[in-house]
């Protein structure tokens, strides 16, 4: 059968740059988290790619009649396109808007959950016993 060939009982992912981890056969098989520096790396790349085109957006909204807008003179949006580029880089790289801190803990996972022993303090004016008449 055409397109089957080494594939076996189990299947085999590979990430880029990642070691081949093998997949169960059943269902609900996962694979290992990504670590935090290329979660952290991913969102921040993510967070510059919005903010260019935030950017270009803010840059083309500029009135260009009369030889007005960011850079006047140039036709071919060459320089406005590096200053995106180079700006959301930087922008990023320097904290962004915080995109890319929430991002990175989505990518990262949810934390563990701890358990307490201790009950959990009633609401405020929660009263327990029979209600007063």
């Amino acid at each position: 059968m055409p397109g089957t060939q080494g594939i076996g009982s189990v299947a085999t992912f590979l990430l880029p740059g990642a070691e081949p981890m093998p997949l169960p056969d059943r269902p609900g098989a996962t694979v290992k988290p990504v670590s935090a520096a290329r979660a952290a790396e991913a969102a921040k790349e993510m967070e510059a790619t919005f903010l260019a085109l935030l950017l270009k957006q803010m840059r083309e909204s500029l009135d260009t009649e009369d030889g007005g807008g960011l850079f006047p003179g140039d036709t071919g949006d060459v320089q406005g396109g590096l200053f995106d580029q180079f700006m959301s880089r930087h922008l990023a790289e320097v904290g962004g808007v915080g995109m890319a801190a929430a991002l990175a803990r989505q990518l990262h996972g949810p934390a563990p959950e701890t358990h307490t022993d201790a009950p959990a303090r009633p609401p405020r004016g929660y009263t327990s016993g029979p209600a007063r008449g």
